[in-house]
């Protein structure tokens, strides 16, 4: 998907994949992924997740990165935070501060190494599945590339076919994941949920099959 689709989506409202209370699978798994007190955990394409506030109350530094300045700025609103706003050292995103959350306005792309250098932390429900084929290859490199060598990923997709619903989300398999991160994590599969008969809105959609995969990635020594 280009930039442009997802500010659109954005301007015209369309955020049908944002959820009211936290996830689930974040709630259940979050111990595994082993954090202290005032560790930094990154969430990629975060949108106006309330993630981002479920674990500040945890105790953690939170980091988001997000295109859309609509979404940064409703997240802020929508849960009454004053945000103080400034220019990245490297110029190319707006970063808005307020207490333990920092967002990150701008492309997913520009990250460098300096910008996730204190992150050991990293909670993934909304960004592989919202990138198509082409770019999700692209997309776990530079987070291989960029992250510590000890950062843990917590992973969420969602398999289903494909041909049933256009996307976003991408229908991602487990096969899929060992292919993508395989060469530069050790990927363990945490659990599966059949989600074809819930209140989940792609179920309403007339998806007939959908599961939910979660996976715990480490890099690989």
């Amino acid at each position: 998907m280009e930039p442009a689709h997802w500010i659109q989506r954005w301007q015209e409202g369309r955020t049908g994949f944002h959820q009211n209370a936290p996830n689930q699978w974040l709630e259940r798994f979050y111990p595994g992924l082993e954090l202290k007190a005032g560790d930094s955990i990154f969430l990629p394409l975060c949108g106006k997740t309330v993630d981002l506030i479920w674990l500040a109350e945890q105790g953690q530094k939170v980091l988001g990165v997000e295109l859309s300045p609509i979404a940064v700025e409703q997240f802020f609103n929508s849960n009454r935070l004053s945000a103080e706003q400034s220019s990245s050292d490297s110029g190319k995103f707006t970063k808005w501060e307020s207490g333990s959350i920092s967002l990150l306005e701008g492309d997913f792309f520009n990250l460098t190494r300096y910008d996730l250098q204190d992150c050991r932390a990293i909670f993934d429900r909304a960004a592989l599945v919202a990138l198509p084929f082409e770019m999700r290859q692209r997309y776990v490199e530079h987070l291989a590339d960029n992250i510590a060598p000890d950062t843990k990923i917590l992973l969420v997709t969602t398999d289903f076919i494909q041909e049933e619903k256009s996307p976003p989300p991408f229908a991602i398999s487990d096969a899929e994941v060992h292919k993508l991160y395989d060469s530069r994590f050790e990927v363990l599969h945490l659990h599966s949920e059949d989600l074809s008969n819930s209140r989940d809105p792609l179920a309403k959609r007339g998806v007939s099959s959908l599961i939910e995969n979660v996976y715990l990635c480490s890099m690989r020594k």
